[in-house]
């Protein structure tokens, strides 16, 4: 089983609809996936539930009896299963203060490892106690950037942090979001990323109109539109992380 977190330091960079499409795709490759909601904002558990989920509170994250199982939900994709969120997950990071609770995550991954092929963890944004322990669990960290000068700030962030916590930054896998390629700041960001850090330009994924109809139409831009091209973006980014998982059947 492997694990993926998908996580920004900031919100509203595209981190669920990167979540969403990766669900999506690993239903079309067959795998059977759980995609864990650990946002407050429950998103992705809307998208995929309807709003019908019942969701975890965020004292059962910390009950050493609790049956995940009994959490966990299909979702409108096959071989694609929901462990939900709700609002009270916002206490999550406030209650995880010994280091027993903060164990929790690894302990549910481990319970459930002979079911799953794969998990994504749509992480909430900022850096806490539930970030540290998603980054722990997690064998990639998917970073999804907007391609502006503030991009290089956020990401410094995020190498310090798994750099002070003793997280290998080979975990990492930052990728650009909402690229407008008309845009010549968007150019110059992308390659100044890549000499600042030292790494080559991470790939991209393309700004359209679509991703914003996901969430009324709830389903993934490939469904609603299926040749568009920032399907191909996706699908780039999907066999990108299947590579570095050696995610096979």
């Amino acid at each position: 089983m492997k694990v993926v977190a998908i996580h920004s330091q900031k919100g509203g960079v595209g981190k669920t609809s990167t979540a969403i499409h990766l669900a999506h795709q690993a239903s079309e490759y067959g795998f059977e996936t759980l995609l864990i909601d650990l946002d407050p904002q429950a998103s992705a558990s809307y998208f995929l539930s309807g709003g019908e989920a019942k969701g975890l509170k965020a004292r059962d994250w910390l009950r050493t009896s609790v049956d995940w199982n009994d959490f966990i939900e299909g979702s409108r994709y096959s071989g694609v299963y929901l462990l939900p969120a709700r609002k009270s997950l916002r206490k999550l990071d406030r209650l995880m203060t010994d280091e027993a609770s903060e164990k929790h995550l690894k302990r549910l991954l481990r319970s459930l490892k002979s079911q799953y092929d794969l998990v994504l963890i749509d992480c909430p944004p900022g850096i806490n106690t539930v970030i540290e322990q998603a980054y722990r669990a997690a064998h990639r960290i998917l970073v999804p950037l907007t391609p502006t000068p503030l991009c290089f700030e956020s990401y410094q962030h995020v190498l310090e942090f798994a750099q002070d916590n003793a997280i290998s930054a080979d975990k990492l896998m930052p990728f650009f979001n909402r690229v407008n390629g008309r845009l010549a700041l968007h150019q110059q960001s992308m390659d100044g990323f890549s000499e600042r850090f030292d790494a080559p330009t991470p790939l991209s994924i393309r700004a359209t109109t679509e991703v914003e109809k996901m969430a009324l139409e709830r389903r993934a831009v490939a469904e609603i539109k299926p040749r568009h091209p920032i399907v191909r973006d996706i699908q780039a980014l999907w066999k990108t992380l299947m590579r570095e998982l050696d995610l096979h059947h």
